[in-house]
């Protein structure tokens, strides 16, 4: 059995009198070296004060570290802000790989707002680049907010006069809206507190009234049932059909290739299996596919991505990343997906899964084994068409396209349409029917949806409540035609039908359907005063009128 390695530590003097260890060890079949110095404050990854002592543990634990598999080669730390006045460009530079390895916040960041940075500095530096941190003035802001409105609305009006605009990954341009725009001075701002902090600047530019972006609230509402229900129908209607395949091989003349592909077809394979099965080239398999009338024999499970969105809340990004091995069909809670949340304790949110979202998802899997994707453990749920993970862009389309069939179906029922509906649509189409099913449980909800913040979910609950609950209107009027009542009374308690009936009020007798009357005057009695005893402090029955549980007192506390 072959020694091994403990690797060699070889000291090296400098020109500046301190000492470099050079540290010598295999990893993977390759002979790596790392250099540790002597000399403080080093910037190589090394960060200096290395003696022989600790070199030799850190040679002993790099070992370790390689043996089990765990080592990597050390990265150059962030760089410091140099002292001298530095570029805009140089200094955001800084200042996003510093966020990224946690030097600067609370975290390190993650890779979907690292990406979200990156993009709001490619507006920033283009305008702010070459300027030194104290030549930016407001003006210069001030300037860069106009030429964004400016560009804006000048690619605004090329895409309305027909011009296909395009960048240089040929993506389709659009112009940018107030948010992306106040995204842009937020992180101006935030650069320029930093570079406060550094002693660079005295005072930051950005902040100002001038400065300040209003941004339209979304109108963001949610699917009825119905609706849902419409969008699902639609989306199983978009996928290729077994039974329509198996119906088109019995109507086809047998022998023929028609039948070949469509009995191929009905087993779930996909076009390319079905073209090396039958000994047909795929453009001809293409052409009896489209002639079956479903999106060319490609399954992509429509409906089960919009149930999934539907019926359990879970983001578009969250969905796209699910696996089919976080799924637990079978346990003893309860089906669930196990979806990792950083915001749990345990990094794991368990969203619970109905019986028919579990009918949906294993009839899924099966249509997936089928037409040969992977359906392992680490193999993704939703795959795309050449198996691998689907984008969000991808999730946003295939609800598009369901959304819009369901609405074109609504339409000719004579239903109202659809509004907009998005991936997100149906998340907060989640909320308002579990509030629903759980009796107004939002803590319930809350966990179910990985809400941190109540804020969506109460938003749901409110524009649930003016849905749901419509005698409010009833029930007011049922109040004042009580107090009507106490006012308007005999000394027995009966009441004054003329009084209660007709205040004099324009809709007397239109209302409630009864003729009008002209009031009967009251009679005066002896030991009446001038001032009526209900308003005095005491009614016709001697009891307070704004007593606790009275008519009177119930409508003027309902206010509070």
């Amino acid at each position: 059995m072959a020694r091994p390695s403990t690797g060699s530590i070889t000291p090296e003097p400098q020109a500046d009198g301190t000492i470099t260890f050079r540290l010598r060890f295999p990893a993977s079949g390759v002979r790596e070296t790392v250099l540790l110095h002597e000399r403080r404050a080093c910037d190589c990854g090394c960060h200096g004060g290395w003696t022989q002592r600790t070199a030799e543990t850190e040679l002993r634990n790099i070992i370790a570290k390689v043996a089990a598999g765990v080592w990597e080669r050390p990265r150059r730390s962030a760089p410091v802000p140099v002292k001298r006045m530095p570029t805009f460009h140089e200094y955001a530079s800084y200042w996003l790989q510093a966020h990224k390895d946690g030097v600067l916040g609370e975290k390190p960041l993650g890779k979907a707002s690292y990406k979200d940075y990156r993009w709001r500095l490619s507006h920033l530096l283009p305008f702010f680049g070459p300027f030194l941190l104290d030549e930016i003035d407001s003006d210069l802001c001030l300037e860069f907010k106009a030429h964004k409105l400016k560009e804006a609305k000048e690619i605004a009006e090329a895409i309305a006069a027909g011009a296909d605009l395009r960048d240089e990954r040929n993506r389709k341009i659009k112009p940018i809206g107030p948010s992306s725009l106040k995204r842009f001075l937020d992180t101006l701002r935030t650069i320029l507190d930093e570079a406060i902090e550094d002693k660079y600047i005295p005072a930051n530019p950005a902040h100002g009234r001038r400065l300040k972006v209003k941004v339209p609230k979304p109108k963001r509402t949610f699917l009825e049932r119905d609706e849902l229900i419409a969008c699902e129908d639609a989306a199983l209607s978009q996928d290729p059909s077994l039974a329509d395949y198996a119906r088109a091989h019995r109507e086809a003349q047998e022998g023929s290739g028609e039948a070949a592909v469509a009995l191929a077809l009905s087993e779930g394979l996909r076009p390319p299996q079905v073209a090396a099965r039958v000994g047909l080239s795929k453009a001809t398999v293409g052409f009896h596919c489209k002639k079956f009338g479903r999106s060319a024999g490609v399954y992509v499970g429509r409906r089960a991505l919009v149930c999934t969105l539907g019926r359990a809340g879970v983001r578009a990004s969250e969905l796209c990343d699910l696996k089919i091995g976080q799924l637990v069909l079978h346990g003893v809670e309860g089906s669930r997906f196990d979806i990792p949340d950083a915001k749990t304790e345990t990094g794991i949110r368990k969203v619970e899964m109905t019986d028919d979202l579990v009918e949906v998802i294993i009839e899924h899997i099966d249509r997936l084994r089928r037409a040969g994707f992977d359906t392992g453990p680490e193999a993704p749920l939703f795959p795309n068409a050449r198996g691998g993970r689907m984008c969000r862009q991808r999730v946003g389309e295939i609800v598009a396209d369901a959304a819009k069939l369901a609405d074109e179906r609504m339409r000719a029922r004579g239903l109202p349409p659809l509004p907009h509906v998005t991936p997100h649509t149906l998340r907060r189409t989640y909320i308002s029917i579990a509030l629903l099913a759980n009796k107004f449980d939002i803590k319930w909800v809350m966990d179910q949806v990985g809400h941190a913040d109540s804020t969506m979910t109460l938003d749901v609950y409110a524009k649930l409540q003016r849905r749901v609950n419509r005698v409010h209107g009833a029930e007011f009027d049922r109040l004042m035609r009580e107090a009507r009542t106490h006012l308007y009374r005999n000394d027995d308690g009966t009441a004054v039908e003329s009084e209660e009936r007709n205040p004099g009020g324009v809709l007397d007798g239109v209302l409630d359907g009864t003729p009008k009357k002209a009031p009967r005057k009251r009679k005066r009695r002896r030991g009446d005063t001038h001032e009526n005893d209900s308003f005095a402090g005491k009614d016709r029955r001697g009891e307070p009128p704004f007593g606790y549980g009275s008519t009177r007192f119930s409508v003027v506390c309902s206010t509070n």
